[in-house]
C-alpha cells in the first residue's frame, strides 16, 4: 500500500526510526559533553582541595615536630632554671611537676601555701 508520497508504510517507519535515532544520538552527545565538563570541574576542585589539605597537613606536622623538640628541650632543663612564681604573690599560683625516673615531685609548693593564705585572708 503506497501513500501520497509513493512510499510504503515500512519505508516511512524506517525513516522515522532513523530520524529518532539521530535525535537520540545528538541528545546523548549533549549529555556526554555536560557530564565530561562536570567531571573535569569536580576533578579540578578535588585536586585543589587535596593540595590545600596536604599543605595544611605538612604545616601541622612541622608544628608538631617543633613542639616535640621544644618539649624535649624543656624536659632536659634542670629544675632550678624553671621560672620563679614567688616574684608576684598576687598572680594565680601554678604547681609545677618535674618528671624524674617515672616519679613526680612538686616544685615550688610553697607558692600554693602563700596563695592559700591570701585566699583565706580575703
Amino acid at each position: 500500500m503506497l501513500n501520497k508520497y509513493k512510499k510504503s508504510g515500512a519505508t516511512l517507519y524506517i525513516v522515522k526510526v532513523m530520524q529518532d535515532m539521530k535525535k537520540m544520538k545528538a541528545e546523548l552527545n549533549e549529555h556526554r559533553y555536560y557530564l565530561e565538563r562536570n567531571v573535569e570541574r569536580r576533578t579540578e576542585h578535588l585536586l585543589k582541595r587535596t593540595e590545600l589539605l596536604e599543605y595544611c597537613n605538612a604545616t601541622l606536622c612541622d608544628k608538631l615536630a617543633l613542639a616535640h623538640k621544644e618539649l624535649a628541650a624543656l624536659k632536659q632543663q634542670p629544675a632550678h632554671t624553671l621560672p620563679d612564681y614567688d616574684a608576684e604573690p598576687n598572680d594565680r599560683a601554678m604547681k609545677l611537676y618535674v618528671m624524674s625516673n617515672q616519679t613526680q615531685r612538686p616544685v615550688g609548693s610553697n607558692v600554693h601555701d602563700k596563695w592559700d593564705k591570701h585566699a583565706t585572708a580575703a
